[in-house]
Parts: C-alpha cells; structure tokens; sequence
C-alpha cells in the first residue's frame, strides 16, 4: 500500500539531528553549552558604531533541470566555489506512474543528476552538464570535486550481469561545461565524501563487515595514491565527520568509535594514521564540523545554528567569527547553508533552501547563495541588546522572520540571539539502551540546564527572552519570570484557543505563553472513551488494555517513568502553591495502578517489538518523511502519541482505519488529554526592559505569523489560521497526498473534532524535571514490594518539599 507522505518543518523536531550529533560527540569546552560556538553574552551592551555588521547580497538559483516529464523530487547542493564560479550539484528524480514496472528501471531515465555553474560577479548560470549521459540504467553520482578551476565527477556504473561496478572520473572545463578529460578510477568510494587539501585529496570509504570500519585514501597532485584502513578490532568505526588541515602536510580525523570519541593524525605525504591522545581535543565540540571548511588563510571553519566559528588549533581554542545576528539575513536560512568561501571581512554561504510546505507532494528546492561582506558601520548602533535565549541555538524559519521584524522597527532594543545553556552530557548515547533512560537522561540535562537558568535569571544574568522552554517547570514562579498576560490581554476563545493559554498559566500567572503545541494522549476510536468522553480513569484504561489491546499496553515505559506521565497530568492535585501533598487518594490510586499493570522496566531498544503501538513525532527539515513506518500491527485500535499538526492526526486516521479521538492517559478522574509546548516564549524577570520583550511577544500573536506556523504542520493559537491550514491539509491528503488502495476520506467533521479535542484541553505537560527525578528514584521502592506505600510517600513528598521550599 502507498503511503501517506507527512512533511514536518518543526524546530523541536531538528532537536533529534541535533541531540543524535551530541550524544555520539561529547563536547568538554566549558564556554561551549552545546551550540557548536563558544559564546558571550552581549546584553545590556550598547551597540557601537564599529561593531560587526555584514551587508548582504542574497541570490536565488534554479537549476536548468529538464522539466518534460513531472519531477518527483529535486534537491541542490553546493559543490564548490572560487573567486570566478560557483558550481552546483542537483539530484532527484522524475514521477512515476503507480503501476510502474521496475523491473524496467533506469536510472539514466528517472533520475537527475546535473551540474550548474554560476558566474560569482554576475549570479548568472554559465554551463550546465547533465551527468545522465554517462549513466547505464544503474548508475549514480559517487563524488563530485570543484578544485584548481576544474570540475571532477566520479560515476558508478553496476553491471548486473557480470555483478561488478566500476567508477570514472570526467573532468569539465566550468565555462562551457565541455568534457574535457576522463580517469578509471581502481578504488570505489561508497560515501562520496572529498576533502581538498593543499596539494592532497582525501577521500573516505565506510567498509560494512563484521565490524564496520573506513578506508582512508590519499591522492596527492602528482598522481601518486596510499589507502590506509582505519579498523579498531572488536570495535565499530561509525563516522569521520571531517578531515581537518594541520601544518607540515598532516591533517586530524576525528573518529565516532561506539560510544567514544578518537582522534587520528594523517601524514599526508607518507601516507600513514597516528592515534592521538583524545584528552589533548577535549575543547573541540565535534558535532558541527561536518560543515568545516578550509578558509584561504588556512584556518578552519565551521557553520553552527548560532553563527560561524573558526577553529584555532594551535592554541587549542574555537572563536566566533559571525554571528547570524550580524546581518539582516533569516537565521534559519544562513543556518542550512554551507560555507562556501571566507575572508576577514566577507563569506560565502551556499545551499538548497525552501523545500516547499507540509502538504504538497512536490519536494523541489531552490539554491541559495548569500554575499555578507563586512560593513563600515553598523546601522543599529546606538541600541541596547536583548538576548533572546533558545535551545541550541534554533529558532525556525517563521520566529527568525519576527526577529528580523522586530529589529528592524524598535528603534531602542535589538535581540540578539545565543544558544548557551545546552547540556549535551546528558545524552551518552552508550549509556541509553531503552525509553526509560532516553527519558531520564533528558530530565537529568533538564535539571541541570534549568537550574543554571534559575540562577542567572535571579542574579540579573540570563537571557531577556526565552524560548522553548517550558518544559523546564521549575522556571514557573515570579522570581524568574514576569507574567505576559499585560502582554496578551484576554484572548477571544472565539478565534484563539483561549483555554490553551490559559492552561498555560501557573498560580494563575502566564510566566510561558504557548506558540505551537503537540496532543498528548491515546488515539483510538471514540468509543473506547470513558464516562468523561474524554479519557480514561484507571480502572477504565485497564480495560481498555486487556479488552480491546490485547493486555498490549500502548505506553512502553517501565514503572518509574510511567509513574511520572500520570503524575504530570495529575500534578495539580499534588503540587500547589509550592507545596507538596502526596497524601491523597489519587496519588495512591496512580502508584497502585502502575505496580499491578505495568512492566518493570521498558523493553531494550533491541527488541523489535520495544516500539509497538508508540508513535513518536516524525519530522524533517525541508525532506519528505514517510510515516508509514510506524510499527501498529493490523487490527491495532490505538496508540499513545503526541500529535503536532493536523497531518500527524489525519495520518493516524488513516493508521487506525478510523480512530478520530485523542483521549488523556489514564487517571483518576478520566480527564483528557494534554497539550505539550513545542514552541514557547518567556521573558525574564529581570528582563532589560520587559515592555520591549512584550512588544516582541505581541509579534508573535500576530496572524501572519500564526498562519506561517501552522502552514508548517503546527497546531498554534490562532483558530482562524489552524481552519484555514487544517482545509489545505484536508485537501491535500484527499488529492495527491492520500493513500492508494482504498484510501479514508478526510471532511471538514475532522477539522472539527480535532478543534475540539484542543479546545478539551485543560492541562500543560511542562513537567519539574527536579520533582521527576526523585519520584523516579523512590518509587520503584514501591513497585517492587520493598517498603509500603505510606513509607515511600512520606520520603518522596519531604525530598520534593524541600527542593520547592529551597527556590521560595
């Protein structure tokens, strides 16, 4: 069956790539919270004349792709630059009928493989080489090079019967695109991956055997060539993210080895590996440095989601030598984009850009290519600047959009935007081998992210806005932030989701107002719902389970971290007004209830079945997702899940064959589900000036920015823009978005419960990572029949009591 095609442009979702990239490279530079740059706060500064301002020149390409027959999907990457060109590579494919027979597949006739040249000066397309003409019907693009003002192509070509693949290299003059030599190459590089250095060329070949391991070639400028295997015995080689230039003709390899982090040196001229000592590279972040580049003055840069670094190895140090603050260019954009060339005062940023939106099946981009030269002065002297803090650094592409706004107009205050209070420790990917330490190693980096927050916010030395972190509970008081609702007014339920914001407040104050939020609950047919309509109470949802789940429970966590979901959806009847009461009933009730229903611990990772029923949001940054991967058996009648936007909740129609509803995990009352934060901002109580950051807040409520959220797959305040996105979404999985077979039919009733089923929610999952952990260390007392009940609660409730009374 064809599948449904989901397209997420979310920020929160980037956050996987970027944790995945963190886990496997743990960073020790301690001005290095996780953003890839070292940073220093500017708030409070008066911007100067003379202070870092780049001018910006920004030009959209497209690529001369043959455009007869429809095209499926079509991406560009940059391939290399110098002084007179730039050189691009686009691939993708072109459409095919449903009942094609692949048996006559070729790719000489359904892919596209092209080469554009742009003229620098002009932004002109040149010469264009169109690389299919050398392909047989299995053939692809293995590498392609653009240096000493010659463009090199390697291609593989299979030959199926003989079962053998061979590679050629064609080299082209860049201004008439003519062939203008070609090389059979003996060695075949399986990842395409060069990197020019000086007079050498590297190349890298990941080898797949009992353990994997790479091939490290060396081509030298006066033909001669060495391969050496990078093999660790009993080990796995997982990556080489970069080869980095040092002096006397040696480069660095920083090598992913499991779970830790190596490093080799490479002579170039005599061909040999080194293996250096990794406490000697504790300073250097590697998550980023897939981006490095080698710069005309011999440093070496890279591209992070706050802005450009420089890496100085001599002195064993990495400077910021941009910031995408530093121009009036989108952030989001810049941040996609690879270097292509620098100087002291100028760079080069290349790249595919604009992917299209989350409902259509066209995946064709644009290439990009942006100018910054350094300016004489900066126009936004004489401002004062606000720090607006977020997560790694990211914002996505509609916030950028706000920011440039907004720093355009306010004549008095300029945001500037940091990354600085990541901890990526906390993700030892080693160390993690099911959901129940994924979810304790983020509540451990929570903790410790929002206590660093809590005291500089107190002391006066945090950020002036925050953004995206509302799950860090413990920020909701009046001592870190200030209360937005003199900022929002009261919002019309007739045209927001008024009872979001509200839910959204703490003590009846609105210290984090909720842009863009996920549903968290149990998809499954209405029927199945409790008395409440809405939810489950527990002795509901246990026979729910054994009835209709076939004793399968769709919650995969063990005790400990099962325990806290219902405790967080129950927390106001256990916290308030900063004191603890595990006392009642309904406590009771949720730790009884886990003890007699539920596993002890999650299934490994390794278990095929560790994911059954569990959908997890699935999103890319301007790539097609299929979601049909999502492991529900046939039959299946519900999944817990937190559904981001009205495609994840028409997909899991589809899914089910028809369950409509998202009902709250079980409880003791039956209430219904809640809403998870996705996107949030906040301003801080000791904010610069907190009117300003409210003029910013304003921003956001706006409906163009509303709209623009939405129309990424998001469920945001704005009623009147989630309708007008939710009948694009409608139409589109009704069309060419829908599923062949004997696909569901999706109305405007469904636009209309899902706008129901928002409005039902009363409850923010923005758990205390503080309170979390220890309710994870006591309970298990408890679930495993080592004390009672009343002993583990009577501990529990004084640990949480004074961790809240310690904060005031």
């Amino acid at each position: 069956m064809k599948k449904i095609a989901l397209k997420v442009m979310s920020a929160a979702l980037v956050f996987a790539t970027v944790l995945s990239a963190a886990a496997c490279n743990k960073k020790e530079n301690p001005d290095d919270n996780g953003s890839g740059i070292p940073e220093v706060s500017h708030r409070g500064q008066k911007i100067a004349a003379d202070s870092p301002w780049y001018d910006s020149q920004t030009t959209t390409i497209k690529p001369t792709v043959e455009t007869t027959k429809k095209i499926q999907n079509l991406s560009h990457n940059f391939a290399g630059a110098d002084d007179k060109y730039i050189v691009i590579q686009s691939s993708g494919n072109y459409q095919l009928p449903d009942n094609f027979d692949w048996s006559k597949y070729s790719s000489k006739d359904c892919e596209i493989a092209l080469l554009t040249v742009v003229d620098r000066s002009t932004k002109q397309i040149v010469s264009s080489i169109d690389l299919t003409k050398y392909y047989t019907d299995q053939s692809y693009v293995e590498a392609i090079e653009y240096t000493n003002g010659q463009i090199k192509a390697a291609i593989s070509i299979y030959d199926a019967v003989n079962n053998i693949s061979t590679s050629t290299e064609y080299s082209f003059d860049p201004a008439t695109g003519k062939e203008t030599g070609k090389n059979e190459l003996s060695g075949l590089s399986n990842n395409g991956r060069v990197f020019k250095l000086g007079d050498y060329s590297v190349s890298l070949s990941m080898q797949w055997q009992e353990y994997e391991y790479y091939t490290v070639t060396v081509d030298s400028s006066d033909g001669g060539s060495t391969s050496i295997d990078l093999m660790i015995p009993g080990k796995n080689v997982y990556d080489i993210p970069s080869v980095l230039a040092l002096e006397d003709n040696k480069a660095l390899l920083p090598v992913s080895v499991e779970n830790e982090q190596c490093f080799y040196e490479l002579d170039l001229k005599a061909g040999t590996l080194k293996e250096l000592d990794a406490k000697d590279f504790e300073w250097l972040n590697t998550s980023y440095l897939y981006s490095a580049f080698s710069g005309k003055d011999g440093g070496i840069y890279y591209t992070a989601p706050v802005g450009i670094a420089k890496i100085d190895m001599k002195n064993k140090k990495v400077d910021q030598v941009f910031n995408y603050s530093w121009c009036g260019e989108n952030r989001n954009l810049l941040n996609y984009l690879s270097i292509g060339d620098c100087s002291e005062d100028s760079f080069l940023l290349c790249g595919g850009s604009n992917y299209g939106t989350a409902y259509s099946n066209s995946s064709i981009s644009d290439f990009t290519i942006v100018e910054l030269t350094r300016a004489k002065q900066n126009p936004n002297a004489g401002k004062t600047i606000m720090e607006l803090y977020v997560p790694y650094g990211y914002v996505n592409e509609k916030i950028a959009d706000a920011i440039i706004k907004f720093n355009a107009s306010n004549p008095d205050y300029f945001i500037e935007v940091s990354g600085r209070y990541t901890d990526d420790e906390a993700y030892e990917s080693g160390q993690m081998n099911n959901e129940d330490d994924y979810q304790t190693a983020t509540l451990n980096g929570d903790a410790k992210i929002s206590n660093k927050l809590a005291m500089d916010l107190l002391n006066g030395e945090g950020p002036d806005i925050l953004m995206n972190v509302a799950n860090l509970g413990q920020l909701n008081s009046s001592n870190y932030l200030v209360d937005l609702s003199k900022y929002t007014g009261t919002l019309d339920n007739e045209k927001y989701f008024a009872n979001i914001v509200e839910a959204s407040k703490v003590n009846g104050q609105l210290y984090q107002l909720t842009l863009c939020y996920g549903i968290e609950g149990i998809q499954t047919d209405k029927k199945y719902a409790g008395a409440s309509g809405v939810g489950f109470t527990t002795e509901e949802y246990k026979k729910f389970l054994n009835e209709e789940l076939n004793g399968k429970d769709v919650i995969a966590s063990g005790q400990a971290i099962y325990f806290t979901k219902l405790f967080n959806a129950m927390s106001d009847k256990f916290l308030a007004n900063g004191k603890a009461d595990f006392s009642g009933p309904e406590f009771a009730e949720l730790a009884e209830y886990v003890k007699d229903n539920v596993q002890a611990q999650a299934k490994s990772w390794n278990d095929p079945a560790a994911e059954d029923g569990v959908a997890y949001a699935v999103g890319a940054v301007g790539a097609m997702v299929f979601k049909g991967d999502r492991s529900i058996s046939n039959g299946q009648k519900g999944f817990y899940t937190t559904c981001y936007g009205i495609g994840s909740y028409l997909y899991g129609i589809s899914d089910l064959k028809g369950g409509s509803a998202i009902l709250g995990i079980p409880s003791a009352d039956g209430r219904g589900p809640m809403f998870v934060p996705h996107v949030s901002v906040a301003v801080s109580a000791q904010a610069i000036n907190a009117d300003a950051c409210g003029e910013f807040v304003k921003l956001l409520l706006s409906e163009d920015i509303q709209e623009s959220l939405a129309l990424n797959d998001e469920f945001v305040l704005s009623r009147t823009a989630y309708r007008k996105i939710a009948q694009k979404a409608v139409e589109y999985y009704n069309g060419e978005g829908s599923s062949s077979g004997k696909p569901i039919k999706f109305s405007q009733e469904n636009i209309d419960e899902m706008e129901k089923i928002i409005s039902s929610c009363t409850r923010s999952n923005t758990c205390d990572a503080a309170i979390n952990l220890i309710l994870i260390e006591e309970m298990p007392a408890y679930f495993l029949g080592q004390k009672d009940l009343n002993s583990v609660v009577a501990i529990a409730q004084d640990r949480v009591q004074k961790v809240l009374s310690e904060r005031g």
